[in-house]
Parts: C-alpha cells; structure tokens; sequence
C-alpha cells in the first residue's frame, strides 16, 4: 500500500485533511467482532494504519448500523467497478470472435 496524506488550510485557518491508500498485495485488511463492544475495521501495510469504528464504548446505535450499511455499499460498488474495469481491460482469449458471436 502506498498512503499520503495533504493537509489544506481554508482562508479562515481552518485545516483540511485529505489520506489516500493504494491497496496492494501487502495490504491486510480485517474486521475484529466482539460479543460486547462495536466491530472494528482495520486497514494495516507498513507504517499505515486506518481503524473504522464507531464513537461509542460498547453501545452500537441505529446512526451507526446506518453508516456500516453506507460504508458497505460504497466498497460493494467500488469493487463492482473494479470488477468492470478489470474485466474491460482483460486481453480476449486466443480464437475468440472479437464480435462475440461464433460463425
């Protein structure tokens, strides 16, 4: 994984923070479960460390079921473009109808 992180400030002195991951074959990705406190997300390569959680001590809310069930949807539709890109990309096999239709 490659990550870097820019920090921006706005013209009230206000800070901005924008990190961006690269995923890679070295990159670990894992979701820790307990009986009695909130999952926890981890993103772990090298010296980069990203952990998704929610804010509470043990109590999960609708507000946080909410922004799994966000988080979930933008990684299934990112993989789906990965997926669709990936597949766009992939050489056609050798005597394959580029046309897609036998003759």
């Amino acid at each position: 994984m490659t990550a870097w992180v820019s920090v921006r400030f706005g013209p009230d002195g206000q800070a901005t923070v924008q990190s961006y991951v690269r995923l890679t074959a070295s990159t670990h990705i894992h979701c820790c479960t307990y009986d009695d406190a909130a999952p926890i997300l981890s993103i772990h390569d090298g010296a980069a460390d990203i952990t998704i959680t929610n804010p509470g001590q043990g109590e999960v809310t609708e507000d946080d079921v909410t922004f799994g069930r966000q988080l979930a949807d933008a990684v299934t539709r990112y993989a789906a473009e990965l997926a669709k890109i990936a597949a766009r990309n992939r050489p056609a096999a050798p005597g394959a109808d580029p046309a897609g239709q036998a003759a």
